[in-house]
């Protein structure tokens, strides 16, 4: 397990479930346009002003970080800083798609933006599930895993630590932490309310697997298997 903090040009993650990463756009500067065909994609808008424009007729408000945006399989669309700063982002690709890889554009299918609030989730997909989370103050969640799925943490406030296997790496805002499927991990918030954006890659039942720990120290799988 590693903790980074990223810069824009910093690629977070690239492993087949997802692909990861933070970019940014100066004034006018558009985002390359894109369909991607077989994968979803996310993105956490933190600093400036931007546009989607979605190749199928559908309009788009301009909008102002920190926002979300969710773009389906085989969506075309473009991105643009509208704004007079650089327009800050991460982005992150569910699965990791091959590259030229030819596009089937869907004019069907419609962007999603999200707020940055408590609980503002992306909408069902069997590619990827997240969103943003917030832990209260002093919290700790049960050490768990995700049975094939990847997981990245974009920390936006507060202070904590993740717990892989016993690895302990304390979190601030700004960092990034991925654990890999199958490893064991858990969360603790400090003094102040813990808020994170993530994503787990693939969205797969059971969404968490959980453990209880023996007299030997091993740990035991006490969910049961699909």
């Amino acid at each position: 397990m590693e903790c980074l903090k990223p810069e824009p040009g910093t690629v977070i993650a690239d492993l087949s479930t997802v692909k990861c990463a933070m970019d940014m756009l100066l004034p006018n500067q558009e985002f390359q346009k894109s369909c991607h065909a077989t994968a979803d994609k996310v993105y956490l808008f933190l600093e400036g002003s931007g546009e989607i424009t979605a190749r199928n007729g559908q309009q788009i408000e301009p909008f102002d970080a920190p926002m979300q945006a969710y773009i389906p399989a085989s969506t075309p669309y473009a991105l643009t800083n509208t704004g007079k700063q650089k327009l800050t982002f991460v982005w992150a690709l569910a699965p990791n798609e091959i590259s030229g890889e030819k596009s089937r554009s869907d004019r069907t299918a419609s962007v999603v933006m999200l707020g940055t609030e408590k609980g503002e989730r992306f909408p069902e997909s069997q590619k990827i599930r997240g969103g943003m989370l917030t832990f209260p103050a002093n919290t700790e969640c049960d050490y768990h895993s995700h049975d094939g799925a990847d997981e990245v943490f974009f920390f936006l406030e507060g202070h904590g630590e993740v717990d892989e296997e016993g690895e302990v790496v304390h979190v601030r805002p700004g960092d990034v932490v991925v654990t890999l499927a199958e490893r064991k991990h858990k969360l603790r918030s400090f003094d102040d309310p813990l808020v994170m954006w993530l994503t787990v890659t693939p969205n797969q039942v059971p969404s968490h697997t959980f453990y209880q720990q023996l007299d030997d120290g091993s740990w035991k799988r006490t969910t049961p298997l699909q």
